[in-house]
């Protein structure tokens, strides 16, 4: 598999899945004092952890169904509902970017740096995802 002859929204979608998925686990969303006896909290961690638990999930989902098309699965079903793939990426991108977004407006204080590296990196996997949408692609594999 070639990175460079991949459709643009695989090339911009592909890399930021399991970066975002390591900011939502790993990455300090809220920073309380600072130092060594700081106390962080990830996204998937109080306040507001359903969110977070939603973004996780969208992003886990979104990034398997951009997997096996590029791996060309000739196991991945029909999409639901007579929507394409890669509408239902877009849908699914957009609950996770209105849940981190959400996240952050509903608790601003003490937010630490993976707070905006999630939401940095949760706009470029929509926007892949949009630009994957708007090309209409149905191309089950799209690496000939």
């Amino acid at each position: 598999m070639d990175f460079q002859k991949l459709d643009r929204h695989f090339q911009l979608m592909l890399p930021t899945g399991p970066i975002l998925l390591i900011f939502l686990i790993f990455a300090p969303w809220h920073q309380f004092g600072s130092g060594p006896y700081g106390i962080s909290s990830s996204a998937l961690q109080a306040p507001n952890a359903l969110l977070g638990v939603i973004a996780l999930l969208a992003v886990v989902v979104s990034s398997l169904i951009s997997f096996a098309q590029v791996l060309g699965s000739d196991k991945l079903p029909e999409s639901p509902q007579g929507k394409s793939w890669e509408e239902v990426v877009f849908i699914v991108n957009a609950i996770l970017l209105g849940s981190l977004l959400l996240k952050l407006i509903l608790e601003t204080s003490w937010l630490g740096w993976g707070a905006w590296g999630c939401i940095i990196a949760g706009a470029v996997h929509f926007y892949g995802a949009y630009i994957g949408k708007k090309s209409g692609s149905t191309n089950q594999n799209p690496n000939p």
